[in-house]
């Protein structure tokens, strides 16, 4: 059994899009709790920068190999990651 076979059995084309969509929502809740809270001091602009180069690294990748799952999944996720990193700059400072 070939892989593409596999894939065409589990459905992977279907799965990979929640899993993009899944993704941009992991740091909305961050995002929603730093706005009501208004508290910035424990988050880290280092590991949010580095968060925001990954995704966005990844999102570009997706367009070159015209994945459109990995380019809007991680472009998503790479949005919400810089909203974050701009609140929490902006509260902070």
């Amino acid at each position: 059994m070939t892989r593409e076979t596999v894939a065409e059995l589990i459905n992977w084309r279907k799965f990979i899009w929640l899993v993009g969509i899944v993704n941009p929502c992991f740091m909305l809740p961050q995002l929603y709790l730093l706005w009501v809270t208004r508290v910035s001091e424990g988050l880290s602009f280092i590991t949010l920068g580095l968060l925001v180069f990954v995704q966005g690294s990844f999102s570009v990748h997706g367009f070159f190999l015209r994945d459109k799952p990995l380019l809007w999944g991680n472009g998503m996720a790479c949005f919400v990651s810089i909203l974050t990193l701009l609140s929490a700059l902006y509260l902070r400072f």
